[in-house]
């Protein structure tokens, strides 16, 4: 290896400056300073303290220049992606709502940074996490995106330091992994300041149990912070309920409506309007008399595109699947592997869209 000039007659401590101190190669010192794992912990952390020493920095011209070679050079193998899906959900997953619009996004970021996904459902008969490990670390997969899990499964048993890993929105499940959510807090924070520019005053948050638990309860906080602001007698309690057949839902949820004279429902179960059956009268609430938009109001937190009809929050799920892609080919890229000390948070706002289930008070 030559000899470095001597760091004196130079402006700034090159990576060769670095090498030469730590009695290592200078491609050494290059994956040592991305963190690569064929680098033993000790000896990157030696040679970390060095260029620290030095006051070395990484040249962001030639970061780009080397960045811009590698794209131009032919990749001999695709990288891929695990992406882990609850197999209780793995029916919808190709269909209409949340899932598809996640993996959309998923994928426009693999495709623009050469990445492949493969989908592989968990937790069915025909997989188990053991198995999953076995198949996906045989085939060179270092990246796993999980997806959405329902609160019944608690933890995914992986060999999770062999792995650079994202969660999408299941704050509940193991291991404490950094996680992509939309962001329900500011979605029911945003829901209802809009009703109540629209003239409604008795506005009631009603979801599931385990969805709030699956969710760290965002929903209902939002709705709390905003109640804050309210006059004590516009305050209406949320509804959490158990997850079960709709129709002892429906029941529950119009007990509760009459209860505190509630003039607008405020939820992200479409399954309790019965939007099929949309007229220019409106529709009702599934398997009630009571009709919406005329008795009760409905704001939606979760707008699917295909309704028109119905007014709330939309939640940009394409765009939580692109952030989860994006970060997750960083830690790939940078060999972040295992669960992180600190894990972060990204939360995707969502934005209003006006429907006939929710018209101006009064109109």
């Amino acid at each position: 290896m030559p000899a470095a000039a001597p760091l004196g007659e130079k402006p700034y401590a090159t990576m060769d400056d670095v090498a030469l101190l730590a009695g290592v190669h200078p491609t050494t010192v290059s994956m040592a300073l991305r963190s690569h794992p064929s680098i033993p912990a000790t000896t990157r952390s030696r040679i970390i303290a060095i260029a620290k020493q030095l006051g070395y920095v990484r040249d962001p011209l030639l970061d780009a220049f080397n960045h811009h070679r590698m794209q131009k050079l032919s990749v001999k193998q695709t990288p891929s992606i695990a992406f882990i899906t609850d197999a209780g959900s793995s029916a919808y997953f190709f269909g209409a709502g949340y899932h598809p619009l996640v993996y959309q996004g998923v994928r426009a970021v693999a495709e623009a940074q050469r990445l492949s996904v493969e989908v592989f459902p968990i937790g069915g008969k025909e997989m188990s996490a053991a198995r999953l490990n076995t198949i996906i670390s045989s085939r060179g997969i270092n990246g796993v995106l999980l997806s959405t899990f329902t609160p019944s499964t608690r933890s995914i048993e992986l060999d999770w330091d062999q792995f650079s890993a994202v969660k999408i929105e299941s704050h509940h499940l193991q291991p404490h992994l950094d996680v992509i959510s939309n962001d329900q807090c500011q979605a029911s924070r945003l829901c209802m300041r809009r009703l109540r520019q629209l003239g409604y005053r008795r506005i009631g948050l009603a979801t599931a149990t385990d969805d709030e638990s699956r969710l760290e309860y965002t929903f209902g906080s939002g709705c709390l912070v905003e109640q804050e602001d309210m006059p004590a007698s516009e305050r209406v309690p949320p509804l959490f309920f158990d997850r079960t057949d709709v129709a002892s839902v429906a029941a529950r949820v119009v007990d509760w409506i009459k209860t505190y004279k509630i003039d607008v429902l405020m939820t992200n179960w479409h399954e309790l309007i019965e939007m099929d059956a949309w007229s220019d009268r409106g529709t009702r609430l599934t398997g009630t008399k009571l009709r919406v938009p005329h008795d009760v109001a409905f704001a939606s937190l979760d707008v699917p595109a295909d309704r028109p009809q119905l007014g709330g929050v939309v939640q940009n799920h394409r765009l939580v699947g692109m952030r989860a892609m994006e970060h997750l080919a960083v830690l790939v890229r940078t060999f972040k592997r295992g669960a992180p000390e600190y894990p972060s948070l990204t939360c995707v706002p969502g934005y209003w869209r006006d429907g006939d289930t929710v018209p101006p008070k009064g109109l």
